[in-house]
């Protein structure tokens, strides 16, 4: 998105927020890593949330709601559509209505009841039960709380995610870590949400970058660096909620990661903030820049003023299915079980507890298609799906439409595996072998959503 202060883009409607608290308790089971060597929290870094955003559509079709909540992953469909399927129900809206987008922080928990067997698994089937009411909860107050409002964009820039694709010069193989030698996306979307008045009461943080900071040498729950981006923005904006939701990070990660140093991740949470708040120090909130006069001086002046700014209030939803192919290999359920059960390394049972659980995800994997949701307000998008989208796909939709905000999501509504890029299936690449998807997804993906998003526009001009 190039910015222009002379042609702001927004949306004009009616919007609320609410939060609701959902940490984890301690002791549940919390083992996010294949090298780590305990399996239950201990302490709370800082608290989880859930965030949600309503937006009244002038049809009878139901609100939409977005949501953004602190958590790694849905290892399990059933139990991410247990939470998603209550707010549906419960404000009355469409399914293509209602985005769920996980923080992905890997210093959470696994949300699956499969895993009660576990140490401290006997917390994890309550949690979601609570994650689910809190859910509701929170979307049913952001319902009550809508008001008149504008929501208008801004782009600034951070550098804290970097490439994560490094080969190392001395086995040649590929490794999950800094890459100094790939320029990687450091657009930060900013949404500002305003009232009538031009007060602001919400922050909207778009931005693609693994929360990978803490890792198996950390026993606190944890929301990353996303907690520390929070609590700065509200701390200089105490009337504003502000909700991250992360962009396609695929191949994004800080340099400096896998950590025990809960520090380490606050640190890089506020070096995100500073840029947010960078791009909400500039014009107030629905405003634009005129060119009221030439004034005559020493030097002929071009004099700039703003004034405020209404923009369109239409809605649009689609959920659609991109067709995207499975990897031959990972076809054969059994095959994956008899490995699991033949295995007694603790880390490579890890790996192959998450692979067996993507692949039964899958169901009919021979003819597949993976969710997908485009929404238009006003003159904004938002497309994303349950896989983890290489940073390709935001940068080349945004090259598409430079004038729109576009907003990609990642592993909203579930789970289910990587989306590469097509030329990186030809290494050992830790995010081509592990993901259920063949050659060519990400490109797929892009297909749909670049052909939903053009309806969108021909739809309402």
């Amino acid at each position: 998105m190039d910015y222009d202060a002379s042609k702001p883009r927004g949306f004009s409607g009616k919007i609320g927020l609410a939060r609701r608290d959902i940490t984890p308790p301690i002791g549940i089971y919390s083992r996010c890593w294949g090298a780590a060597n305990f399996d239950c929290a201990t302490a709370i870094h800082h608290p989880f949330t859930v965030t949600a955003q309503v937006v009244e559509a002038e049809d009878d079709l139901g609100p939409f709601v977005l949501m953004a909540f602190d958590g790694f992953v849905w290892s399990d469909p059933n139990d991410e559509w247990l939470c998603r399927e209550a707010v549906i129900k419960h404000l009355k809206t469409a399914v293509s209505r209602v985005i769920i987008s996980i923080s992905h922080t890997h210093a959470g928990v696994q949300l699956t009841r499969d895993n009660k067997d576990k140490p401290g698994g006997e917390y994890i089937e309550p949690y979601i039960q609570t994650l689910k009411n809190e859910f509701v909860a929170a979307a049913q107050e952001a319902k009550e709380n809508c008001r008149e409002a504008n929501l208008d964009w801004l782009v600034s820039h951070c550098d804290l995610a970097t490439n994560r694709d490094f080969k190392d010069p001395q086995d040649e193989r590929f490794v999950v870590g800094f890459n100094p030698d790939k320029k990687t996306d450091d657009t930060v979307l900013i949404g500002r949400v305003s009232d009538s008045a031009g007060e602001l009461f919400a922050v909207i943080v778009n931005y693609a970058c693994h929360p990978t900071t803490l890792a198996w040498e950390n026993t606190q729950l944890s929301p990353d660096y996303v907690a520390a981006l929070r609590l700065t923005v509200e701390n200089q904006y105490p009337d504003a909620l502000c909700m991250f939701l992360i962009g396609a990070c695929g191949d994004l990660a800080p340099a400096q990661q896998y950590v025990g140093d809960v520090a380490v991740a606050d640190r890089h949470g506020r070096r995100l903030a500073y840029a947010v708040l960078q791009g909400l120090e500039s014009l107030p909130p629905a405003q634009k820049l005129f060119l009221r006069e030439i004034k005559e001086s020493g030097a002929p002046l071009a004099v700039w003023d703003s004034e405020a700014v209404c923009f369109p209030r239409n809605t649009q939803a689609l959920k659609c299915a991109a067709p995207i192919k499975i990897k031959d290999e990972w076809l054969d359920i059994a095959a994956i079980e008899q490995e699991l059960e033949a295995c007694s390394d603790r880390v490579l049972q890890e790996r192959l507890l998450r692979k067996l659980r993507v692949r039964k995800s899958l169901e009919n994997a021979e003819d597949f298609t993976l969710d997908t949701w485009v929404w238009r307000l006003g003159e904004m998008i938002i497309v994303g799906s349950s896989a983890e989208h290489y940073s390709y796909l935001q940068v080349t939709l945004r090259q598409e439409f430079p004038e729109l905000p576009i907003l990609v999501l990642n592993l909203i509504n579930g789970a289910n595996g990587y989306l590469p890029e097509k030329e990186l299936y030809e290494h050992n690449i830790y995010s081509v072998w592990q993901t259920p998807f063949a050659q060519g997804g990400l490109e797929s993906m892009k297909a749909t959503m670049l052909e939903k998003i053009n309806i969108l526009l021909l739809e309402t001009m």
